[in-house]
């Protein structure tokens, strides 16, 4: 293909990509010093925010041909890989963390979840040898859906810190990109570095948003990120040495792309409903531990009578007597402390997030899966 100072940027950086992916170094990055062209030209025209974004796009370029190494191009300074994944993630605007979650005994309820995270996942990174002997994997995708507020975040960082492994939050928006292609190469980008950071978790948050169906998808970039992502995922199995959990949650499952959730992606789903009354009560429980102007309390009751309550819902029921109490006690200057009334007050005005025809679409959702 004869390289041309005439085409456009787009065409650039596909025909880069393609070069770069095939082993083409040289011709890669010809395409990409003539995109660095246009965009530092395309600068001069832009306004303040315009620009910083040009200068984002023109140092991923400059990344990218440094890291081929070409003769003429600058010597690429040798850097361990965690430093080089670190340089990743900084790049796409993510970080790292361990250990920093909360303890998987501060999450109230969701019995089974945690017996399948200890069976599937937790027992076979602690005890390795052992899991090796009865060919036991413990890497892989694993889907986490349900009504939003209900601690599907809150228990993958308690996983993190559970099994001492580099957590990597995955927002949607840091992967988005305007320019042709960049979607894939972040995907690629974040799933090496993933790989560098092993033992690693790579969790995925609103997947729908970052995968939805292809067949109703009208976004050419989206379809593409949803084949790359199906791509990196199917490398990762090849490579028990280096476990790289991927996880995924989602409120409405039924809009990802099927694909998705094929055995050897996400083929372990797992519904995260509403907590119980008994977990609702613990929920209240935990939370009024840390006040002290409180009197008699029947947590019990209160979580039978707040049917329907996401696990932010009961947590806001809290703030929410609590503040009741306070102003109280500030406005009348006296000893205020919250109490059973306390709560039965507030459940006038904090009501359910949760309703029967949201559990119902789930409910219909977990059918259609097992047919």
């Amino acid at each position: 293909m004869a390289m041309s100072r005439g085409r456009n940027l787009s065409s650039l950086l596909r025909d880069g990509l393609e070069y770069e992916s095939s082993g083409q170094k040289e011709k890669a990055a010809q395409c990409y010093d003539e995109s660095i062209l246009i965009l530092r030209d395309e600068m001069k025209r832009s306004d303040l925010i315009q620009q910083e974004v040009l200068k984002r796009q023109i140092r991923s370029l400059e990344s990218a041909i440094q890291k081929m190494n070409l003769p003429g191009k600058g010597k690429v300074v040798e850097e361990g890989p965690k430093d080089e994944a670190s340089a990743i993630l900084q790049e796409l605007g993510l970080s790292v963390s361990q250990g920093e979650g909360p303890a998987l005994n501060e999450v109230v309820g969701m019995d089974d979840l945690k017996k399948e995270l200890f069976t599937k996942i937790i027992y076979p990174l602690k005890f390795p040898d052992l899991a090796r002997e009865f060919n036991i994997n413990p890497g892989g995708g694993l889907l986490l859906y349900g009504p939003p507020g209900n601690g599907k975040t809150f228990i993958v960082r308690a996983l993190a810190r559970e099994v001492s492994m580099n957590f990597i939050y995955v927002n949607p928006s840091s992967l988005f990109s305007q320019w042709f292609g960049n979607f894939e190469k972040n995907i690629s980008s974040l799933f090496r570095a993933a790989k560098m950071l092993s033992p690693s978790i790579l969790f995925f948050d609103e997947l729908d948003s970052l995968f939805p169906s292809r067949d109703q998808s009208t976004s050419d970039a989206s379809r593409r990120g949803v084949s790359q992502f199906l791509n990196e995922m199917g490398g990762f199995r090849e490579d028990p040495s280096k476990p790289v959990l991927i996880l995924g949650a989602t409120n409405v499952p039924w809009q990802l792309d099927p694909a998705v959730t094929r055995p050897g992606r996400f083929d372990r789903l797992i519904y995260i409903p509403p907590p119980d009354s008994r977990s609702r009560a613990e929920i209240v429980r935990q939370y009024m531990s840390r006040v002290s102007r409180k009197g008699e309390i029947d947590f019990e009751k209160i979580g039978e009578m707040t049917q329907g309550y996401s696990a932010a819902d009961m947590e806001y029921l809290c703030k929410y007597s609590s503040q009741k109490a306070f102003m109280k006690s500030v406005e009348g200057k006296g000893d205020e402390m919250v109490t059973m009334d306390t709560f039965i007050e507030s459940l006038e005005v904090v009501k359910p997030s949760v309703n029967r025809n949201v559990i119902e679409r789930y409910r219909r959702f977990e059918e259609q899966r097992k047919e």
